[in-house]
């Protein structure tokens, strides 16, 4: 008994004709006879009733029918699972996600990944920067989502920007600059600076000190906050003036203003970070990312 005969079978069950049945699998009558009497031989059954003008199954071949069509449905199935497995159309992704710049545009990216790839599960997880890395290095997670700020990388860990954001200064409404349409950073630079505390957050507090030593200069710190909401808080309490990337607008009262920040209009940049060998569904990810990234402004 093999596959072939099965097949034979359930067309010829189907049509309950032999001269249908051969001209549907494109062989000779007397060619499925044989096929159909050899497979009633290996199961010790006969399966149809046949004369001149009639074939009919017998209540044998009724149930073999009924049992055979289950099969042959849960191998193709089966056939179907492995070669989506293997061409990343199917499978699942571990995400390590991290920072704001994440809360407005993922569920839009993975909603979009999941319209074209609905057999591939994601699972997204929110990490401490720390974590994030370490779970990454040691595959507990394919893919790791969070901003660059040169980050080192391992040789088998691959990285590429997905997003980019322009850089803000965050302004009381009352401020001088409030208005402006851009402010330079060396027009601030002796203003009172709201600092990322490194404690809470290295990245971020990292991302600023970046900035003003590109400048050549450090800020003039008068508060370090232990968030990013925090923060803006302090600046629409009037202790100072900070900068944050502007998606960081969507979470901020109406009496802060961000007003971009001349020559950094791209630095703020959100990165995929991914095993070069560990998931073949990651390249789909990727592939829609981009397209993400090109429909919409961050």
């Amino acid at each position: 008994m093999n596959l072939f005969q099965l097949e034979y079978f359930i067309v010829l069950a189907e049509t309950l004709s032999y001269t249908k049945a051969s001209q549907q699998l494109h062989i000779t009558q007397p060619t499925l006879s044989k096929l159909i009497i050899n497979l009633e031989h290996s199961i010790g059954s006969q399966l149809f009733m046949r004369n001149k003008r009639d074939v009919k199954l017998t209540p044998t071949g009724k149930v073999f029918y009924d049992e055979i069509k289950k099969t042959l449905h849960s191998y193709d199935s089966a056939v179907k699972k492995v070669k989506d497995l293997e061409n990343g159309t199917t499978g699942v992704i571990s995400i390590g996600l991290l920072g704001t710049a994440l809360v407005h545009h993922f569920p839009k990216l993975i909603k979009r990944f999941h319209e074209l790839y609905p057999t591939i599960k994601v699972n997204p997880m929110d990490y401490t920067y720390n974590h994030i890395m370490e779970t990454l290095a040691s595959g507990q997670i394919d893919v790791a989502i969070l901003p660059d700020i040169e980050i080192d990388c391992p040789p088998h860990i691959l990285k590429k920007t997905v997003f980019t954001d322009q850089m803000c200064v965050v302004l009381p409404q009352n401020h001088k600059f409030s208005e402006l349409k851009s402010v330079s950073l060396t027009m601030i630079k002796d203003e009172p600076f709201i600092h990322m505390d490194s404690k809470f957050s290295r990245i971020d507090h990292n991302l600023i000190d970046n900035i003003y030593s590109r400048e050549g200069f450090s800020p003039n710190t008068v508060y370090e906050a232990n968030s990013l909401l925090n923060m803006m808080l302090m600046v629409d309490c009037q202790i100072g003036i900070s900068l944050l990337a502007s998606h960081m607008k969507q979470f901020a009262n109406d009496t802060v203003r961000f007003v971009p920040l001349v020559g950094f209009e791209d630095y703020f940049k959100v990165t995929c970070l991914y095993n070069r060998e560990s998931n073949d569904c990651i390249e789909k990810l990727l592939e829609v990312a981009d397209e993400y990234a090109k429909s919409c402004i961050v």
